[in-house]
């Protein structure tokens, strides 16, 4: 078989993806869109995990600290959610709440003002679209906001989205779009033979696949282990909770150094968030939920009469350098990985579905090597067991 005839052989097989968080999905939706046959496995519920726990946030100004690639990753996944989302709806149905309304990243102290408007400069410089607003500009923009705030940088393109609903759209469209959705379904072995991923055995029985795309979040390391490969992804506790906006009309999402509050369209304000190293623990604890509560109050004082709803915790996949893993194992054939996004995988998932679907069909790994899973592994070749697992 030539190299054209094997590209064509893999484009036209079958993809088994591991994990079905917001990554596992997003990239099962992209590929089904293309005409490709997916299966998709997950442990647990559909986005069980960090993809639920989540606030939505769609913030890459907020949460990237310079120019590069992981910037520029979360500028194009932003600008590409409005068309994404509206062909997700148009099969799926219903409304995912994508709300592109503005952000404010509030300072309320001198040394607060003079960080953040060192941030604003940079990303004015690099051609962002931001606004340094003090005064009454602040309540203009916001009125909810305290009389207390020094300065803020606005973002008026970045914003947020219902993460609860654009799971359920997704898993939707993957069902109409003919993906086999298998949950409560879990690994517990790669299948190899001389360096090549088979597929997977479950506690449901062997899944046969062309190529396997690990996106299990927290777990992808453990995966990894599976074919004693070392990939450093740890699981960090994000604890959030939820008020009502009955007589709190908070428009804007506002960022703080202590905390951020997002206006949901289903009646909430979602608040965040912890970051524990609490390994695979993902409760909610009496300490965490009063740092979320008391770290929000300061920026939006009408928060004190607010009825409280809900809390809950979610395990955030992150790795030893802060950036998403994303291609091939160095090493392996017929695998690769897509996770490592920690606390922005709701903002990352359209850009990392669609550029590890553009490898998938081309096998050019250009757009996807600053993320690559090589940058991790010392050698170039992995130690693989040579029989069948």
């Amino acid at each position: 078989m030539n190299k054209v005839q094997a590209k064509e052989s893999f484009v036209m097989g079958k993809v088994l993806i591991v994990g079905g968080g917001i990554i596992g999905l997003s990239l099962a939706y992209e590929l089904a869109a293309r005409g490709k046959t997916v299966t998709i496995v997950e442990q647990g519920d559909w986005g069980g995990q960090a993809s639920s726990a989540a606030a939505g946030m769609l913030a890459p100004l907020k949460e990237f600290q310079s120019v590069g690639p992981l910037l520029d990753l979360g500028m194009e996944s932003l600008q590409s959610y409005p068309r994404w989302v509206e062909e997700l709806q148009a099969i799926a149905g219903g409304d995912v709440q994508l709300s592109l309304e503005g952000l404010l990243t509030v300072a309320l102290d001198e040394e607060e003002e003079e960080a953040f408007y060192n941030k604003y400069l940079w990303q004015k410089k690099a051609g962002h679209d931001v606004h340094w607003l003090q005064g009454k500009e602040l309540q203009e923009v916001e009125p909810l906001l305290t009389d207390q705030a020094v300065a803020a940088i606005y973002s008026p393109g970045e914003g947020h989205i219902n993460n609860r609903f654009l799971l359920r759209a997704l898993v939707t469209a993957c069902r109409k779009l003919g993906v086999d959705l298998r949950s409560g379904c879990v690994v517990s072995k790669l299948l190899h033979h001389a360096g090549c991923v088979e597929g997977v055995e479950t506690s449901s029985g062997r899944i046969y696949a062309d190529h396997t795309v690990i996106c299990s979040g927290a777990w992808a390391g453990i995966m990894m282990q599976m074919l004693d490969v070392s990939i450093p992804v740890r699981p960090v506790r994000g604890q959030i909770a939820a008020v009502s906006s009955i007589g709190i009309p908070l428009r804007t999402v506002i960022f703080g150094s202590s905390g951020y509050l997002t206006p949901k369209k289903d009646g909430r304000i979602v608040i965040g968030a912890t970051e524990d190293e609490s390994g695979f623990q993902r409760e909610v604890t009496l300490s965490g939920l009063a740092h979320v509560l008391q770290g929000a109050l300061p920026y939006v004082p009408a928060l004190h009469a607010a009825a409280f709803l809900e809390a809950w915790g979610g395990l955030r996949p992150a790795t030893a350098d802060g950036k998403p893993i994303m291609g091939e194992i160095p090493g392996l054939r017929c695998i690769s990985l897509a996770g490592g996004h920690f606390r922005n995988g709701i903002l990352l998932s359209v850009v990392t579905a669609k550029r590890m679907a553009d490898w998938l069909e081309t096998g050019n790994q250009e757009r996807l090597m600053p993320f690559s899973p090589g940058r991790f592994l010392t050698d170039t070749a992995v130690p693989v067991p040579s029989k069948m697992g």
